[in-house]
């Protein structure tokens, strides 16, 4: 379909109420709803009722704030099933979690940073209130600055630069983190191939990142290792670190040879 093509007008001021309701990341009133949709309160009403009645919007049912809908995760988790890497990424992970007993993640880049779509518990479960839809910091945290090290968005940086702030410092999940150290975590990140998180910002709790590439090279995703410290050492040439390496190549290779089949089919 060329650029210029019509579209449905109706279709296209519902998505711009759903990204309003994703950048807010938060329950919203009408008015600011409205406001951030550019829409007059009465018409993005009609609209959120539309939208209601498909699941895409909540509304609370005592404080009339609207939120995203159980069918927005339900789209999300469809696209986990239909992305050709996505789908090679959890496989790849649920494997290396049976076989280290350690929970693993996935991470694609967000509104606002690293957010979680797909978790693997471990054999056993960490008490950490992570989820579908969890934000990572990017300075704070070994998924954040495995997209810092190797994702080349530049909303990857203009997120670094509101985390450091005007003193370049971060405290975000109460971690304190200076430009310098930042820098410094994140050039070995590029060295090594990977990061590491260890004992913070979780006490006791460490992690190991890598980023996993797309079959053109660009970057797609990071996956993660997050366990307590005695069962995942994260020091230089962790076995940890090199299966997560392995897994993340073999994720790309995966892909890479289905295309090609795709391609000769």
């Amino acid at each position: 379909m060329a650029g210029g093509a019509r579209g449905i007008q109706s279709i296209e001021i519902s998505g711009r109420i759903l990204k309003a309701l994703v950048e807010a990341a938060a329950p919203m009133m009408l008015k600011d709803l409205a406001q951030a949709a550019d829409l007059a309160p009465a018409q993005c009403h009609a609209y959120l009722t539309s939208l209601r009645h498909v699941g895409l919007v909540h509304q609370e049912p005592h404080s009339g704030l609207y939120s995203m809908g159980p069918f927005a995760m339900r789209l999300g988790i469809g696209w986990l099933q239909s992305s050709p890497l996505a789908a090679a990424a959890i496989r790849a992970t649920r494997a290396l979690t049976e076989e280290l007993g350690i929970m693993s993640l996935l991470a694609v880049w967000g509104e606002h940073g690293p957010a979680i779509v797909h978790i693997n518990t471990g054999v056993a479960p960490l008490a950490l209130n992570l989820r579908q839809g969890t934000l990572y910091s990017v300075t704070g945290t070994a998924t954040g600055r495995v997209f810092a090290a190797f994702d080349e968005r530049p909303e990857v940086t203009r997120q670094i630069a509101r985390d450091l702030g005007d003193d370049g410092e971060s405290r975000a999940l109460g971690s304190h983190v200076t430009r310098e150290g930042f820098e410094m975590q994140v050039a070995r990140a590029r060295q090594c191939g990977y990061a590491t998180a260890e004992g913070a910002p979780i006490p006791d709790v460490n992690a190991v990142s890598v980023p996993v590439y797309d079959p053109a090279g660009g970057f797609a995703l990071a996956v993660s290792l997050i366990g307590r410290a005695a069962e995942l050492p994260v020091d230089a040439g962790s076995a940890a670190a090199r299966a997560l390496l392995d897994t993340s190549t073999a994720i790309t290779r995966a892909v890479a040879s289905g295309v090609a089949q795709a391609r000769t089919a």
